[in-house]
């Protein structure tokens, strides 16, 4: 009688070979779905900048300056990722689950909102703080300022702090 199963060394040499190509292939797939997320919310900062100088353009100022149009409130039930009152965007778009939160400020002193009386309309800051540790956060301004960072407590936008991403290490020391 001829047997025609498989052993189960074999068995478990396929599940061996299965378990492999599994721990190569998922952290893989997560790094690139990191940076995808992290190419999208770039390309929404350089669209809002856009968006931004043609509003100067046409006011003269970035105050008043509103996205809403950009991002329309949705129907629902799905998610609205653009919160008016707080001029925050949450990427990936209409998602329950950010992964990036995108603020637009005034360049100014304080950083109020452009939508506020207090903004002085001549400058703008997009600073993108992602939510996953393992991701970079970002900051663009309309002074030419663009720097990414892995620690998102180190963007400052306030000019009178000092515009920029600080890269310092929490180990390293300050010299007196």
């Amino acid at each position: 009688m001829i047997n025609r199963g498989f052993t189960l060394i074999e068995l478990m040499i396929v599940v061996m070979l299965v378990a492999i190509i599994a721990a190569i292939a998922i952290p893989s797939y997560e790094h690139f779905t990191r940076r995808a997320i992290a190419a999208q919310a770039q390309q929404e900062m350089h669209k809002l900048a856009e968006q931004l100088e043609r509003h100067k353009s046409r006011n003269f100022t970035y105050r008043g300056f509103n996205p809403r149009y950009l991002y329309p409130t949705p129907p629902s039930p799905r998610i609205d990722s653009f919160d008016e009152t707080k001029q925050e965007l949450t990427l990936p778009l209409e998602s329950a689950n950010p992964k990036y939160t995108l603020t637009i400020v005034d360049g100014s002193v304080g950083n109020p909102l452009l939508t506020s009386s207090d903004a002085i309309g001549q400058r703008w800051a997009i600073k993108a703080i992602s939510n996953d540790v393992r991701n970079s956060s970002f900051l663009l301004t309309s002074t030419g300022v663009k720097c990414e960072t892995i620690t998102p407590v180190n963007i400052e936008t306030d000019p009178a702090k000092g515009v920029g991403c600080d890269y310092k290490h929490d180990d390293e020391s300050e010299e007196d």
